[in-house]
């Protein structure tokens, strides 16, 4: 284990997760972006090598949804490794899955897993979102909609 003071490399982990977060709610990718190595690997869905893809990524989100906020509910840190998740919340603004804005705010949950250097730069990063409720709230499903055996 890597240690000065019982854990340092797990509270400099979540530390720099938790900011990246705050960044990105701040808008500043840059600074967000510092937080990932030159090489990270976006695993989710798969991409070459290159803080490039990460920024398309984040770019590409920001501009569906201009107003996204993510607030961290949780986040668990373990040597090179952070986990957390996070409530998202936007206003669909700008057309989605062909659907066009609805003025709608919308809420679910996202989840992603990161992995550090020993520089405590984000090497890889696999995300996840609970699609199913943001297409819900978009009323391309019902609630009354069930999976069959």
């Amino acid at each position: 284990m890597n240690t000065t003071d019982g854990h340092p490399i797990n509270a400099r982990n979540k530390a720099s997760y938790l900011e990246a977060k705050a960044a990105f709610n701040a808008g500043e990718l840059d600074r967000c972006l510092a937080f990932y190595a030159r090489e990270h690997r976006l695993m989710s869905p798969p991409a070459p090598p290159g803080r490039e893809q990460i920024r398309a990524f984040l770019e590409g989100t920001l501009a569906a949804w201009p107003d996204l906020r993510l607030e961290v509910a949780q986040v668990v840190a373990e040597d090179a490794w952070v986990m957390g998740r996070s409530v998202a919340t936007a206003t669909h603004t700008t057309a989605f899955m062909g659907l066009p804005p609805t003025g709608k705010q919308l809420v679910t949950t996202f989840w992603d897993l990161h992995q550090f250097d020993e520089a405590g730069l984000i090497v890889q990063t696999w995300n996840l979102m609970d699609g199913l409720a943001l297409v819900h709230q978009l009323g391309v499903i019902s609630a009354r909609m069930t999976l069959s055996p």
